[in-house]
């Protein structure tokens, strides 16, 4: 028996982050803090406030790798500013959504949110090596972004410009470099599989049904390629019927000690939803 749409998980998921994201604004921590500041940093507070949750709330209805990027950067922001503002409605709001967005299912209702037909997404885990540079580099963006600005508006010109500045200079760059952690995906198409994953390879990888011998649940890489970035834990492995050319990005390349340019049988892809996208596969 299928279940009811309403009762998918995805739906729930998004749901449950929605309810806790219109709660903060209820509760509103950045209005608590602005209270206890002079004027024009209580302007810029509000500001920063009501703009990062309006982006929030309208990726939560609007679904798209686009969206998990942006819920991404600004949702732990939700989780300071509610400590600051000594809001415990608001932290446990936070620290929900927090907790939610994180979740495999969340990220995979996002990434199929920019679906084109009939295709099915499946996020990719991020490898542990990607994660610490892009927490590091989250933590400059936003610390120069929005603490200039407070610095600025507090009269400390000099300090809040230069950090402002660099904020500005890292908005070329660190949004687009976040944004490819969240286009990460395998695609399940009638034809076949696709993976979806720059960060990883250079050229997108296409595999025809017709090519696939087999595809299995392994937790060694064995004599397969590893096409996770080196995560660990548990995989797919999927066998060809003869050899593929694979282009690896240069980090990748770098990393594994190898040409960029391979001809494997066998390549291994790390799922967060594992038992869902392989269930998926070999329906």
């Amino acid at each position: 028996m299928s279940r009811h749409p309403l009762l998918r998980p995805e739906r729930i998921v998004v749901s449950v982050v929605i309810i806790a994201w219109v709660t903060i604004a209820i509760a509103s921590p950045w209005q608590t803090i602005a209270d206890d500041a002079s004027r024009s940093v209580s302007w810029v507070l509000l500001t920063w406030g009501w703009l990062l949750w309006t982006s929030v709330g309208a990726s939560l209805l609007v679904p798209s790798p686009m969206s998990l990027t942006i819920v991404r950067i600004i949702v732990p922001l939700s989780v300071v500013v509610s400590i600051a503002g000594s809001q415990p409605l608001a932290i446990f709001c936070s620290v929900v959504a927090l907790i939610v967005c994180a979740s495999p299912v969340f990220v995979d209702a996002m990434v199929q949110g920019g679906a084109y037909g009939d295709e099915s997404r499946f996020a990719l885990r991020t490898p542990l090596p990607y994660v610490v540079p892009a927490v590091i580099a989250w933590l400059l963006y936003t610390a120069a972004l929005i603490g200039g600005s407070l610095l600025l508006a507090a009269q400390q010109y000099i300090v809040g410009a230069v950090l402002v500045a660099i904020g500005i200079l890292l908005s070329r760059t660190i949004p687009q470099r976040l944004h490819r952690l969240a286009r990460r995906w395998l695609v399940l198409v009638p034809v076949g599989i696709v993976v979806h994953d720059h960060l990883v390879l250079h050229e997108t990888i296409m595999a025809p049904s017709a090519k696939i011998l087999s595809v299995a649940r392994t937790s060694d890489v064995g004599e397969a390629a590893d096409l996770t970035g080196g995560v660990f834990g548990e995989r797919i492995t999927i066998a060809l019927s003869e050899a593929d050319k694979v282009i690896l990005s240069k980090i990748t390349a770098k990393a594994l000690g190898t040409t960029e340019a391979l001809h494997v049988k066998m390549f291994c892809i790390a799922p967060r939803r594992l038992t869902a996208a392989l269930s998926a596969i070999t329906q």
